[in-house]
């Protein structure tokens, strides 16, 4: 999977950041978060990192943006989610259509359907083998599973990304 320097948590959001622009322009998905784990409490919390595709229109932009205000009062546990399942499973997840899924299967789908989410996927980003982000991205189209979407948003991640022998920072 994606590998990042453990540095201090404000380069690393910067970090984040970066990436989620580069996949989201790479593969032109309007909307990318990063959910964040605790070790300790087992709990994921969406992170102050997210981007909208600024090649969408006003009403759009709008959208997702009010999709992202209704999420951040989630949290997730380990298995939890699209996000939870990515942080059990330390692998990549497809949602061909978030809106038809249960709140069981994805507990944001009302928002999802109020805003016009349709698929998501995400992967899992690691250093030292543990992980430390959960980038995960949304279009308003509905899309059959496409490996080579998922590897390419993970190769547009890499610049940004790379290996360390360093210990995780605290986030």
């Amino acid at each position: 999977m994606t590998n990042v320097v453990c540095t201090d948590a404000s380069k690393l959001y910067s970090d984040f950041t970066a990436a989620l622009s580069r996949v989201c322009q790479a593969i032109d998905w309007d909307y990318g978060e990063v959910w964040i784990p605790d070790p300790e409490t087992k709990l994921l919390e969406l992170s102050p990192v997210w981007y909208c595709h600024s090649n969408r229109s006003h009403e759009r932009i709008d959208a997702l943006e009010k999709f992202r205000a209704c999420s951040e009062k989630f949290t997730l546990s380990i298995d939890e989610g699209l996000p939870g399942r990515i942080w059990r499973s330390c692998q990549p997840e497809w949602i061909n259509d978030v809106s038809i899924q249960s709140e069981n299967y994805f507990l944001r789908n009302q928002i999802s359907k109020a805003f016009n989410i349709k698929a998501g996927f995400g992967f899992p980003v690691f250093c030292n083998q543990v992980i430390i982000g959960i980038f995960v991205f949304f279009t308003d189209q509905v899309c059959e599973e496409n490996v080579n979407l998922v590897q390419l948003a993970i190769s547009a991640a890499t610049p940004f990304m790379h290996q360390s022998s360093d210990t995780p920072p605290d986030l």
